[in-house]
């Protein structure tokens, strides 16, 4: 696994991030055990980077980060973030997951057989008090002292315009307790109005072969202030990795940030990949991490089968 520089902060990080937001589900075929051999077997493989959320399964993909590398956090570069907050009903569904998770995978439940009023709705915080708070419940299920890079997770424009949130992460780097500040932009544009803090090290941006706005502006700006440059959605939400009838029957599963592709660039790019005695999840690989700008692309991973088959990809690139 090739080794990059996180920006200028000294670190060191390898060039592919593992995305945590799937680990701990509810609705998640692995088991628990399953969940973390494969963060294990990821670092054995040179996996050093790892990108969560508090509110990634209601903050049980924390909780598995710290269970996998218990006596081993110095290998490791924990990045996690802050800002939405769960609604009562997930909360409560924490509480109780150990016990109705086998329920629900004999039953074979699915998120979408859910309705909104069970599954309740996401809110946004971004205020000094419930960013504190947050950093520390992070802190108490990441068992660690610290965290390597904390970000804020897709603030609205005018959060960051106001340059509210530098006061409480300010506090916490004096205090220890994070390392450095990154932003987990919605948009490329967002990129932007971040460039106005210098007390930032890290932005987190969509990035693949159907969405390259943040090559525009957004990356170069950002490289010329020495900051870190955290590429996700490298698939694009899956497209750019399935089968185009598994990307089909997935859609009413996607996640809310990812966008509709148009089905002929996809078409052209696999074409574009069979020419190139390529599959099409390596030339999307190629293209994010031919970006010298980049310093981590991360991919989402919940199970070994997933690990390897993106570790195969990856080694096809190099």
């Amino acid at each position: 696994m090739k080794q990059r520089p996180f920006g200028a902060t000294g670190l060191t990080v390898s060039e592919i991030g593992f995305g945590t937001a799937g680990l701990g589900a509810l609705f998640g075929r692995q088991s628990r055990a399953e969940q973390l051999r494969t963060l294990q077997r990821a670092l054995d493989l040179g996996i050093n980077f790892y990108d969560s959320a508090d509110m990634y399964c209601q903050g049980e993909s924390e909780k598995l980060i710290a269970a996998a590398f218990r006596g081993r956090r110095d290998q490791v570069v924990i990045a996690t973030k802050v800002g939405y907050q769960l609604p009562a009903q997930r909360r409560l569904i924490s509480k109780v997951k150990p016990m109705i998770k086998p329920v629900v995978s004999r039953l074979g439940l699915k998120r979408e057989q859910l309705p909104t009023s069970v599954r309740g709705s996401l809110s946004q915080n971004f205020s000094t008090g419930y960013i504190l708070k947050a950093a520390e419940q992070s802190l108490k299920r990441l068992n660690t002292d610290y965290i390597d890079v904390y970000q804020l997770h897709s603030p609205p424009r005018p959060v960051l315009e106001s340059g509210e949130f530098l006061e409480p992460l300010e506090m916490l780097k004096r205090q220890g307790k994070i390392r450095y500040v990154g932003v987990s932009c919605e948009v490329a544009d967002d990129a932007l109005i971040c460039l106005r803090y210098q007390e930032l090290s890290a932005l987190q941006l969509r990035l693949n072969l159907l969405d390259q706005a943040a090559l525009q502006h957004a990356i170069p700006a950002a490289s010329q202030r020495g900051w870190a440059i955290i590429a996700r959605e490298c698939f694009a939400g899956g497209r750019l990795f399935h089968p185009m009838d598994a990307v089909h029957q997935s859609t009413a599963t996607s996640q809310p940030t990812e966008r509709p592709a148009p089905e002929d660039q996809v078409t052209a790019y696999r074409a574009q990949a069979a020419l190139e005695s390529a599959s099409l999840p390596q030339l999307a690989l190629r293209f994010v991490l031919d970006i010298n700008e980049v310093s981590v692309a991360i991919l989402g991973m919940s199970s070994e089968d997933h690990l390897m088959a993106n570790l195969g990809s990856i080694c096809a690139v190099q």
